[in-house]
């Protein structure tokens, strides 16, 4: 995987426009945001890994949620501070800047949840990160990550991504991704793989589904919210097994702590 500081220029130089970028994907953030609903409430405390600008923190926080919020990248997070700034969210918001592995792995917790969206820990090392995000969860606390997928590349995917970031290689187990002229390894492998790797150990799988299975760029660019939405909830109905979980441009793990997990 690559290391902190590489994966950090990365996205210090694409800070700037990433907001913009991600625009047209915006179904894919709302249906996240409604798996939240389900499973965090006012007053439970959760991490965001890779949180970026804070578009998941900020919908959080002004839900009452308290959120710890973890990025490597200083200008994707001081993007978030302005943005809490202008909210008045400071106070439920705890920031930390740094590689991902070792921030968590100081934390304290415990967490109700973990929540990382738009491929943030397709560039984690994993085996580092997961027994101490399993530590850092309560029994039964709950890991929502949304991942990106091998279906990657095709209905579209890859035109869409390429706004931001383009493939450049084909490596093993995964792509690698220019993003903002950084060459960057992701490991992209099907759900149940990556679950059963990974995660199997310290998490029982609850859910999984594909976001970006039937609907691909330039496509939900002109179709209305309305129908975007209606088709990301088909596609959480229609996907919940191998091989359409990882069809599509992404696929979200709902996990749950097991009981003894990192403990």
């Amino acid at each position: 995987m690559p290391d902190a500081s590489t994966i950090a220029s990365a996205y210090d130089g694409a800070a700037a426009e990433y907001d913009e970028r991600l625009q047209p994907v915006g179904w894919i953030r709302r249906a996240l945001w409604r798996h939240f609903g389900q499973l965090f409430h006012a007053g439970d405390h959760v991490l965001d890994v890779g949180c970026g600008t804070g578009s998941d923190t900020l919908h959080l926080a002004s839900r009452g949620v308290r959120v710890t919020a973890v990025d490597v990248s200083p200008e994707m997070v001081q993007r978030l501070r302005a943005k809490l700034a202008r909210a008045s969210l400071e106070a439920r918001v705890d920031v930390h800047i740094g590689d991902i592995a070792e921030i968590v792995r100081e934390l304290t917790g415990p967490f109700d949840g973990i929540v990382s969206s738009f491929a943030a820990l397709n560039t984690v090392d994993l085996p580092s990160f997961v027994p101490h995000a399993a530590r850092a969860l309560r029994p039964g606390g709950r890991l929502v990550a949304h991942l990106l997928s091998p279906g990657y590349g095709s209905r579209g995917a890859r035109r869409w991504w390429s706004r931001a970031a383009r493939p450049s290689a084909a490596l093993a187990n995964g792509t690698e991704i220019n993003i903002h002229g950084r060459r960057l390894a992701h490991l992209v492998l099907p759900g149940d793989e990556l679950y059963r790797r990974f995660f199997s150990f310290a998490f029982a799988r609850r859910r999984a589904y594909a976001l970006g299975l039937l609907v691909g760029s330039p496509t939900d660019e002109r179709l209305p919210e309305r129908v975007l939405d209606w088709v990301a909830q088909l596609e959480a109905r229609v996907s919940s097994s191998e091989p359409l979980t990882s069809a599509g441009r992404f696929y979200v793990l709902d996990l749950e702590t097991r009981r003894d997990a990192g403990r």
